[in-house]
């Protein structure tokens, strides 16, 4: 069941075997038993812990957490602080047998923070040093001001864009650290922090060629190479040892082979680098980039992904007051208040939605609100609004459970890319 545990600030870190079957573990209609495991874990390790959070983790990531109450009676389980499980909706337009049949399907995988990590956030005209796709492509946010950080921590290590793939790159570090290495080296730390080592090796080599593309795509544009989402997230061996715990070699090797077995394999469009940009889960199908940054890119069209409907992170329901409303918008919303859904796109997500009158984007509201796709469905209810959203993250590019689902359905990685990312190829470097 666990086989490792840490305690930092009072929170109890508990890692479950990879073994272990996750659905039975958090059956909700027996969600009591996590509870007593845990007790029993503690008890049987003799583990000092007078805290009440516990945090369970596979591979690192992160499943849930469980609040042990001192009373020993009221023991709460919950997914996330900010997300719950979908127990029941009731509204003609989100069939409750879906969502119950789903049950076992909606245990989260890792905490909303570290999920946001496997989103490339690229969203258009925000100024948060992320790699957005602007009118013109090569835009170098925040680039500046980066490269007069690295300036004055490192001396100076002109890059060659053209340099061969086993070419040194500088990192950025949100630590402040400035560190330099192999690409490739770089890429097992990359693809390890982006997407769940678990998954099917072919996904694996399909993200280590996303990521590896992305990368070079950062050197031609002459872009900062940052450690968290601003580009993406790298993890180094010490991080990774944390986060796998005892799966730490097993999981390290595994993501070794992908990339060492893609090795120099990147995605071109016409000759040209393609901004490999990616998301967690699909709503079924890929989002078209005009829809989300205003710009037709050929090779980021909308294709269908039907895997990631059957994924443990496509469905989620969640609950924000009318107060929470108002204060995230900016405008009155009461009770009398309402909410129209006034277009959706080919893909299902929407458009443009009304607010008590007021005109928004799907992207707007995503963002404003924190949802997690903008494919959702809205129920107003006495005092909140329920939101019961299909997929996570912005859709453009390849879907990593959509990729995890091809690849388990026996699809390689280059047909997993090519079907992702419109008339493409995939060359050497």
């Amino acid at each position: 069941m666990f086989n490792n545990y840490k305690i930092d600030n009072n929170v109890l870190y508990l890692y479950v075997d990879d073994k272990c079957e996750i659905g039975s573990l958090f059956n909700i209609e027996k969600k009591e038993n996590i509870t007593k495991k845990i007790r029993k874990y503690i008890n049987d390790h003799k583990i000092k812990f007078n805290g009440t959070k516990v945090v369970l983790l596979l591979s690192g990531l992160m499943l849930g957490t469980v609040y042990l109450n001192n009373d020993l009676k009221t023991d709460n389980y919950e997914t996330n602080k900010d997300y719950k499980y979908v127990y029941n909706v009731v509204d003609k337009n989100v069939p409750e047998v879906n969502l119950k049949e789903n049950n076992e399907e909606l245990i989260e995988e890792m905490s909303k923070e570290e999920k946001e990590k496997q989103e490339v956030v690229l969203e258009n005209n925000e100024n948060k040093g992320n790699n957005s796709i602007e009118k013109k492509v090569t835009s170098n946010i925040n680039s500046n001001i980066l490269n007069n950080t690295i300036s004055n921590n490192i001396e100076s290590n002109t890059l060659d864009k053209n340099e061969s793939k086993d070419n040194v790159i500088t990192i950025m570090r949100t630590s402040g650290e400035v560190i330099q290495m192999n690409l490739e080296d770089y890429l097992v730390g990359v693809v390890s922090a982006e997407i769940p080592a678990s998954f099917n090796i072919e996904a694996l080599k399909a993200q280590a060629i996303v990521a590896r593309t992305y990368t070079l795509k950062l050197l031609e544009s002459n872009r900062t190479i940052t450690d968290d989402v601003k580009t993406q997230v790298y993890k180094n061996n010490d991080e990774l040892k944390t986060m796998w715990g005892s799966s730490y070699d097993k999981y390290y090797q595994k993501v070794k082979t992908a990339v060492e077995q893609t090795k120099g394999l990147c995605i071109k469009y016409n000759g040209s680098l393609i901004d490999a940009v990616y998301h967690s889960t699909s709503n079924g199908y890929t989002e078209d980039s005009v829809y989300v940054w205003g710009n037709e890119i050929p090779y980021l069209k909308m294709v269908t992904s039907p895997w990631d409907t059957s994924s443990s992170t496509f469905l989620r329901s969640n609950d924000i007051s009318f107060q929470r409303i108002s204060e995230m918008l900016g405008i009155p919303f009461d009770a009398s208040s309402s909410v129209e859904i006034i277009k959706r796109d080919e893909s299902n997500r929407i458009l443009k939605i009304k607010f008590n009158g007021n005109e928004y984007s799907g992207v707007e509201i995503r963002n404003k609100l924190g949802l997690r796709s903008t494919d959702f469905d809205v129920v107003i209810k006495d005092g909140f609004i329920n939101f019961v959203t299909r997929g996570y993250g912005h859709g453009v590019g390849m879907s990593q459970y959509g990729a995890n689902g091809m690849a388990n359905s026996g699809y390689s990685y280059e047909q997993i890319i090519k079907h992702y990312y419109t008339n493409v190829e995939i060359v050497k470097v």
